[in-house]
């Protein structure tokens, strides 16, 4: 077996997205798939969305998950985000041309996406491929995280455990070893 997922773990702020950056820079790897970013409003933390790599068709490409309320931090998770446009991100990276990307990237899980029956579904679908797949993980426990944990099929880098120049040097060598084959 073939191992091209590598799900990188970590708390919030830890350097996933830096990592994956990293590596997408170093190898050239043509990325596709979502990645979870913050949202500012006079410079103000008040949230995440989702951006879709490839633009989604009916959707604005950049959508609100969650938003957070200055009174105690609350913050209000925008779940049927999931069921329809994270859906029809990952529904598109299945069926788009293999010609123009090398890798999936599903940045990051670990926030609301649990609710969501239909996007975990697509999600596994996802992970069933032969794509290499980047995910990135909250170091939360869910029934998707603690799925995702549990293939065995998945290469796991947990932040806690290793450094992110540690993290960059194994996942890099493994794509370099799977090159050469």
């Amino acid at each position: 077996m073939m191992l091209n997922k590598f799900v990188i773990i970590g708390r919030s702020n830890t350097g996933k997205s830096a990592i994956l950056d990293r590596v997408l820079e170093d190898t050239g790897l043509r990325q596709i798939g979502f990645r979870i970013r913050d949202f500012k409003i006079e410079n103000e933390f008040r949230g995440y969305y989702m951006h879709s790599i490839l633009d989604v068709e009916g959707y604005h490409n950049n959508v609100p998950i969650q938003t957070s309320l200055h009174i105690g931090h609350k913050r209000i998770q925008q779940t049927e985000v999931y069921d329809t446009f994270g859906v029809q991100c990952l529904r598109d990276v299945l069926n788009a041309d293999r010609e123009d990307f090398d890798c999936i990237v599903l940045d990051e899980l670990g926030r609301g996406e649990f609710t969501s029956k239909d996007f975990t579904e697509w999600v596994n679908k996802v992970l069933d491929s032969d794509n290499t797949v980047f995910v990135l993980m909250k170091n939360s426990t869910n029934n998707v995280t603690s799925a995702i944990k549990k293939r065995q099929d998945v290469l796991l880098y947990d932040l806690d455990n290793m450094s992110q120049d540690e993290v960059i040097k194994n996942i890099e060598d493994k794509l370099k070893k799977r090159q050469e084959l």
